[in-house]
C-alpha cells in the first residue's frame, strides 16, 4: 500500500468501519423501501405485494453501485419515477456523485428530478405525495457526494505531495551517504598512496644495498617492489578518479586537527569546554571520522545555539574511541532523527557505520543536545612474513 493510500484511509474511515457504515446504510434504505411500498399507495402498481418486490429488486442491485453506478442510477431513477422509491435513488446518485465524473452526476440527477417536478407527470404516475420540494432533495446525494469526493481528492493530493517530499529527502539523503563514501575514499586514496609509496621507496633503497644481504632475501625483495609499485599504480587508477579538484584539499591526519577545530570554534564565538585525548597512533580512518564528528558536533552548536558553550570529552583506549558533544538547544530545533534531520548527521552517521561504530543524538530531559559516538579501534598486528623470515635465517 503506498504512502497516499495509507494517508487517505487514515483522513477518513478504516475498512472496517466503512464496511460496518455500508451495511448499517443498505439495512436502513431496504427497511425504508420496504415499508414504503407495503403503506403508502404511490407509483404505477395498486398491489402493496409488487411494490414490494419491486423495491427489493431495486435494492438487490445496490451492492452493484461501485462496479457500475451509472446503470444502477438509471435503474433506482426509473424505479423512482415509476414507483415513488426515493431511497435506492438517493444511494444510487450517491455513487455516481463518487466513483464517476460531476458532469454524468449532474446529469443523472437532472435526468430524475425534473420529471419528478412537473405537475402533470406526477399525477400520471399516481405521485400525488412528491411536490416540487422533497422533490429538491434528490441533489441532496449530488452535494454530499461532491463535499465527500472533494476531501478524497484534497486528501489524497496531499498524500503525493507527502510521498514526493519523503523521496525527494531518501534522494537527498542518498546524496550525501554517497559524497560522504566519495570523501572517504579520497581520503584514504591519500592515505594509503603516501603509505604505499614510501614502501616503495624503502624497497628501492633496500635494493640497492643488495649486495650485503643474501640472494633469496634479494629476490623477496625485488617482488616486494614490484607488487607495492603495481599496488600503488592500482589505487591510482581506481580512486584517483574520486578527487574533486574544484572542492576542498582532503583532510591528511595528524595529531593537532582536534585542537585546530576547537580553536577556530572559539574564534568563530563559540566556547569549547574540552578534554580530549591524544589521537596519534590510531589508524586513519578512526582518526578522520573523530575529526568529522567533532567537526559536526561544533557545527551544529554554533548553528543552533549560537553562544553557547559546547562541553567535548574525547577518550582514546586500546580498542575504542569515545566522542561525547554537549550543549545547551537553543531557539532552533535541533538536528533530529527521521527524513528532515540535518544531512551533516547522515555523513558522520555513514562514516560510523563503515567503521562499525555507534551514534546518537538527540535532547535529553533538561533540554541538552547530546552528540554521543563510539569507534571501535582496529588492531593490526604486525607480524613478519614466514617466507622472508626463513629466507633471512639461510
Amino acid at each position: 500500500m503506498s504512502t497516499a493510500e495509507r494517508f487517505v484511509r487514515r483522513a477518513l474511515l478504516t475498512p472496517p468501519q466503512l464496511r460496518l457504515l455500508l451495511a448499517a446504510g443498505f439495512v436502513f434504505v431496504v427497511f425504508k423501501s420496504l415499508r414504503a411500498a407495503l403503506t403508502e399507495q404511490a407509483g404505477l402498481l395498486t398491489s402493496p405485494a409488487a411494490s414490494a418486490v419491486v423495491a427489493g429488486a431495486l435494492c438487490a442491485v445496490l451492492p452493484l453501485c461501485r462496479r457500475m453506478p451509472v446503470a444502477v442510477a438509471a435503474v433506482t431513477g426509473a424505479g423512482f419515477l415509476l414507483e415513488s422509491q426515493v431511497w435506492p435513488v438517493f444511494l444510487a446518485l450517491y455513487g455516481v456523485t463518487l466513483w464517476r465524473p460531476r458532469g454524468t452526476a449532474i446529469a443523472l440527477t437532472g435526468a430524475v428530478f425534473v420529471p419528478a417536478a412537473f405537475g402533470p407527470f406526477r399525477e400520471l404516475v399516481n405521485m400525488p405525495q412528491v411536490v416540487l420540494f422533497p422533490c429538491a432533495i434528490l441533489a441532496v446525494p449530488l452535494a454530499v457526494g461532491l463535499a465527500v469526493r472533494g476531501q478524497r481528492d484534497l486528501a489524497g493530493s496531499l498524500a503525493r505531495q507527502l510521498e514526493h517530499l519523503e523521496a525527494a529527502n531518501r534522494l537527498r539523503d542518498e546524496q550525501v551517504r554517497m559524497a560522504e563514501r566519495a570523501r572517504i575514499a579520497r581520503e584514504m586514496h591519500d592515505v594509503l598512496a603516501h603509505r604505499l609509496s614510501l614502501l616503495v621507496l624503502h624497497t628501492g633503497v633496500l635494493q640497492r644495498r643488495g649486495d650485503t644481504v643474501p640472494e633469496p632475501v634479494r629476490e623477496r625483495l625485488d617482488l616486494l617492489r614490484t607488487t607495492s609499485a603495481h599496488a600503488l599504480d592500482d589505487l591510482r587508477d581506481l580512486l584517483g578518479a574520486l578527487r574533486d579538484h574544484e572542492g576542498p584539499v582532503p583532510l591528511a591526519p595528524t595529531a593537532d586537527d582536534l585542537p585546530a577545530l576547537i580553536a577556530e570554534s572559539e574564534r568563530a564565538g563559540t566556547r569549547v569546554r574540552a578534554r580530549t585525548d591524544d589521537l596519534a597512533g590510531l589508524p586513519a580512518a578512526v582518526r578522520l571520522a573523530a575529526h568529522r564528528i567533532v567537526q559536526e558536533a561544533l557545527t551544529n552548536a554554533r548553528k543552533h545555539a549560537p553562544g553557547t558553550p559546547v562541553d567535548l570529552t574525547v577518550t582514546v583506549t586500546r580498542t575504542r574511541v569515545a566522542i561525547r558533544a554537549e550543549n545547551e538547544c537553543g531557539a532552533a530545533p535541533e538536528p533530529r532523527d527521521g527524513p528532515s534531520r540535518g544531512y551533516g548527521l547522515v555523513g558522520i552517521a555513514e562514516r560510523v557505520a563503515a567503521l562499525h561504530g555507534e551514534l546518537t543524538t538527540g535532547r535529553t530531559g533538561d533540554g541538552r543536545f547530546v552528540l554521543t559516538a563510539d569507534l571501535p579501534v582496529p588492531v593490526h598486528p604486525v607480524e613478519e612474513p614466514p617466507a622472508l623470515s626463513a629466507a633471512v635465517a639461510r
